[in-house]
């Protein structure tokens, strides 16, 4: 979707002597939202100023000064990074330093502010399906050095999203004065939120299976110079073998052996792992039908709670990539992260933050709708989603458990674990 330019607004010397004081008060007909800390007069908090921050880490020096537009203080941005890089100053996106919105409402941002080299106001969103994701960018500010006052007239929050982050983007050898920040909208909600879903994006990756026969296995991924493999111009396999049948992807039957060139006394698929060849997935959702007929364990492969399906993302090599686990043994769902260097096949595996979410058992011989989806955070975190149905049940945000996030992008694909299970409809899409 996309927006019309704001308009910014100056204050003018008139406007400056009519004795604006502190955060302009709402007008009559309209709302003001509470911007946590908006005139830095809470100074600092566990050593950083106040529900503030600068990103990238590193990317500059935030302190106070007493050049402020009103009260004791204002925030004072210095770049430390080099010439054609950017600096973000916003507000936290924790639950301490919320600035909650309502879908509908048109909200118009206000901020006193000085710059060297010239900024833009940012302004990032939060949703349960999307998570933090950078929503709004205005034109650029001059540089001038003495505070004036500007606002910005926001597009209309869309429906689900609840919480706003916002702030100022300047040049890494730039510095910025900012003060007495303000968010305001009508008291009516004027416009309805926009309720109809964009086009959906074309598919980037979307694989046909034949009727039936072996696809690949992990003897072609081994064996790269036999011509007998099976090799396959969509997929590559380190472990198992995957199959056609009907039309759709098949694990075949589930043993703990190691499979021939042709996967006929063996498959392999207790442990299934299969990832796209193309490894430029950055931003994208994946989506499948999934139909799991059983589950089981081999003398290789013990059961443990953790068996099912899941979905890589971001898969740079088998010891570093992410993955949502989408149907397990015990129920639950789960978001992961396999960080290079580890006892777990040369890495190690970490589940993030609070995304295990129990009662959650897939139901087996049924076609069901699931899926993924990752993006990278302007702060430098990944956050991922994980959807059954049509509706997202778990999500997670990455800002560097275990090893640093992993945000280049990479192959996505299918691990199973002591399962026997069918896919189709396979499809990867860019994120809007």
């Amino acid at each position: 979707m996309r927006f019309a330019r704001p308009l910014f607004v100056a204050a003018t010397a008139a406007g400056l002597l009519a004795g604006l004081v502190g955060t302009p008060a709402a007008a009559a007909g309209t709302t003001s939202v509470a911007v946590p800390n908006s005139s830095f007069g809470d100074g600092w908090l566990d050593g950083k100023l106040k529900c503030w921050n600068t990103g990238p880490s590193g990317a500059a020096k935030l302190t106070l000064t007493s050049r402020s537009h009103s009260g004791p203080w204002a925030a004072h941005a210095t770049g430390t990074t080099a010439a054609g890089s950017q600096v973000v100053l916003s507000t936290d996106r924790t639950e301490a330093c919320p600035i909650p919105v309502t879908a509908g409402r048109q909200y118009t941002l206000g901020f006193w502010m000085s710059s060297s080299a010239g900024a833009q106001p940012v302004v990032s969103s939060y949703s349960t399906t999307a998570g933090w994701t950078e929503w709004f960018r205005g034109t650029k500010i001059s540089a001038t050095t003495d505070l004036r006052r500007y606002t910005a007239v926001l597009p209309v929050v869309p429906t689900g999203v609840t919480r706003l982050s916002v702030g100022l983007s300047f040049p890494g050898t730039g510095t910025v004065v900012l003060d007495d920040v303000d968010l305001t909208a009508p008291e009516t909600v004027l416009t309805a939120p926009q309720t109809t879903a964009p086009a959906a994006p074309a598919a980037l990756f979307q694989p046909v299976f034949p009727a039936s026969g072996l696809v690949t296995n992990e003897f072609a991924y081994w064996n790269p110079t036999d011509p007998q493999r099976a090799d396959s111009r969509d997929w590559e396999m380190t472990s198992g073998s995957l199959f056609a049948l009907d039309g759709s992807g098949y694990s075949g039957k589930v043993d703990g052996g190691s499979p021939d060139v042709r996967s006929v006394t063996n498959t392999g698929s207790a442990i299934f792992r299969l990832n796209t060849r193309d490894h430029s997935f950055g931003d994208v959702q994946v989506a499948m039908k999934l139909n799991v007929s059983g589950l089981t364990a081999t003398s290789r492969t013990p059961a443990v709670d953790w068996d099912g399906v899941h979905i890589f993302l971001h898969y740079q090599s088998q010891y570093e990539l992410y993955y949502a686990s989408v149907a397990r043994r015990d129920g639950h769902v789960v978001i992961k992260k396999k960080c290079l260097g580890g006892p777990s096949n040369g890495g190690a595996y970490y589940a993030l933050g609070s995304s295990e979410v129990s009662g959650l058992s897939l139901p087996l011989n049924s076609w069901q709708d699931v899926g993924a989806s990752i993006r990278n955070n302007a702060d430098g975190s990944v956050f991922i989603a994980l959807q059954r149905n049509g509706k997202t049940v778990s999500t997670a945000t990455d800002s560097g458990v275990g090893c640093a996030p992993i945000r280049a992008a990479g192959a996505t694909g299918i691990r199973g674990d002591n399962a026997e299970f069918r896919f189709s409809g396979f499809t990867v899409s860019a994120l809007g």
